[in-house]
């Protein structure tokens, strides 16, 4: 049995034959499946003979997240050679009743630069958290992390999350929307007193929010902002921040994104 600790800085990944430039973090989250491809593929000598692997994430320093402990039932395809050496597909099947500790433990990895180890590598335990995700929904740890997709988005608004509730109401904000099929943006802003929340809900409702160039995306295709939509937080407003200040700030955002030449805002 093995540890692995995946943590990957490239800036781009190759997976599957395909180039990724998002974060593994990003990937598990929003792409599981390249995640685990991800996961699959590893030079043959290093897992060939190994029966279990126990999965973390890094986060920061050297923290890791407890993603799951998977079988190898063998290897299902051969890759052809990285740096000379054989690399391979392995076939990881997760293993059912880790459930409760699924992404809520997190250790301290021992030996940063092995990121692969056996099992008997004893690693300490710094936190049980409430893990990324509730009822589907990720759990709000701040404003800068907020990445949303268009189904995570509505089911906030649908179950009236409290956590997530509670936060965008507090302020208002620049956001993004990124179209993931062609890369286009779109930037707003909010100068409401019901602060993101009170725009952010529109779109929960809508998918395009009565944008007036996303509107013909969802009129040619009514799928289109759950399978292609995201949405960031670029900077928070106070609430009671005057409407011209919130434009002003937004006209920067899309001078510095090119929004206006290359993205969905039309003004």
């Amino acid at each position: 049995m093995k540890l692995i600790r995946h943590k990957d800085n490239r800036k781009e990944k190759l997976i599957g034959n395909k180039t990724y430039k998002e974060s593994l973090f990003d990937l598990y989250l929003n792409e599981n499946a390249v995640f685990l491809d991800y996961q699959s593929e590893q030079l043959r000598k290093n897992f060939e003979r190994i029966e279990y692997i126990v999965s973390f994430i890094g986060e920061e320093g050297v923290t890791s997240r407890f993603l799951g402990i998977y079988k190898n039932n063998g290897v299902i395809a051969d890759l052809g050679l990285y740096n000379g050496e054989a690399l391979v597909k392995f076939d990881f099947q997760e293993l059912s009743g880790f459930e409760l500790l699924k992404e809520r433990i997190v250790i301290d990895w021992r030996s940063p630069v092995m990121w692969h180890q056996y099992y008997d590598n004893e690693m300490p335990v710094v936190r049980i958290d409430r893990g990324l995700t509730e009822n589907n929904i990720p759990v709000f740890k701040s404003f800068d992390d907020v990445v949303l997709d268009y189904n995570q988005l509505k089911r906030i608004f649908e179950t009236n999350n409290a956590e997530w509730k509670s936060k965008l109401e507090s302020c208002n904000g620049i956001y993004l929307i990124l179209d993931k099929k062609c890369g286009k943006q779109y930037v707003g802003s909010t100068y409401n007193r019901d602060g993101i929340w009170g725009r952010w809900k529109q779109y929960a409702e809508t998918g395009h929010g009565d944008d007036k160039d996303l509107k013909p995306l969802l009129a040619d295709d009514s799928n289109y902002a759950a399978k292609y939509f995201q949405w960031c937080i670029l900077e928070t407003l106070p609430l009671k921040i005057l409407d011209e200040q919130a434009i002003d700030r937004e006209s920067l955002y899309k001078r510095k994104f090119g929004t206006r030449e290359f993205g969905y805002n039309n003004n």
